[in-house]
């Protein structure tokens, strides 16, 4: 739980305009992984083909952006620049959809929420807990804010199999 702390700091200071919502989405990201996302590769890699085709290339972002639970998010933005092609994202991301754990939520969600109550958090507490008043435990989507402020454009994948994209 140590790490996951240091992994909500830094995206905390990374992405100050993230709202409970975006927090919550990490945190799932964290415990679940990305297996939600692929139900057929040839899909998958077709979905990704289109979204890399509409974003722009930026060498200046981080490629791999650490989320802890052995997960990172691959920035397409960077891959993009790096000349990384859907097709090796897709196979990381697929391999990583099946053979990724999978941990519980709930411990999760609780230390967000004592780092909120403490004030540790670019969001209140009382956003938090109406947010989570709200929450089923499913997939959550960036915020509005999050989106337009950063762009967010990534694959949810295990950090162990990208060894040969940097």
């Amino acid at each position: 739980m140590e790490n996951l702390e240091k992994i909500l700091k830094y995206h905390f200071e990374k992405y100050p305009l993230m709202t409970a919502q975006d927090a919550v989405k990490l945190i799932h990201q964290n415990a679940k992984g990305c297996g939600h996302m692929v139900k057929n590769a040839e899909h998958a890699l077709s979905m990704l083909e289109n979204e890399m085709e509409s974003i722009e290339p930026d060498a200046d972002a981080q490629l791999l952006e650490p989320i802890g639970g052995g997960y990172v998010r691959l920035n397409l933005h960077a891959a993009k620049a790096k000349g990384i092609l859907p097709k090796a994202i897709c196979g990381i991301f697929v391999e990583s959809a099946d053979s990724g754990e999978k941990t519980e939520l709930l411990p999760k969600l609780e230390l967000l929420g004592r780092l909120a109550k403490c004030g540790k958090t670019p969001f209140s507490e009382e956003e938090l807990s109406a947010f989570l008043a709200e929450y089923d435990g499913g997939i959550v989507r960036h915020s509005e804010r999050y989106r337009e402020a950063y762009k967010p454009a990534y694959r949810v994948v295990l950090e162990k199999l990208c060894k040969n994209l940097q």
